[in-house]
């Protein structure tokens, strides 16, 4: 695995978070099992299909969007559920749009605006 895997902690996760939101990140939900097979086997297909290789990548948990954007209720992740996103900067987007619909996965801010609680709106 060469590409960087950052995972979001309490001393970076507003700065990750707020670029994930504005960025629009790529992000899979529910990466279970071991997260370095996770990284390059989406390395491996971006790369197969021609759309590029993402060189960074963040990982965090549930419990680190509950916290940040107050979800509660049915609106909350399971604490450790795991994920992980990465920028979309020299990725053909194109290619990246039909892959993320086939693959069933969502852009980061998509996530966030369809789970913020009601009336609330996100800062960023």
């Amino acid at each position: 695995m060469d590409s960087e895997v950052i995972k979001i902690s309490d001393t970076n996760r507003e700065e990750i978070f707020n670029e994930a939101y504005n960025g629009s990140y790529y992000t899979i939900t529910g990466c279970g099992g071991n997260l370095e097979e996770w990284v390059n086997g989406y390395i491996k297909e971006l790369e197969k299909l021609e759309i590029g290789k993402p060189i960074q990548f963040m990982t965090f948990k549930g419990s680190d969007m509950n916290v940040y954007y107050n979800l509660h209720g049915n609106k909350a992740y399971q604490d450790d559920l795991t994920f992980l996103m990465f920028p979309l900067d020299n990725l053909h987007m194109g290619k990246l749009v039909v892959f993320k619909l086939r693959m069933g996965d969502r852009w980061f801010d998509d996530i966030i605006d369809n789970n913020k609680p009601d009336g609330e709106e996100i800062e960023d």
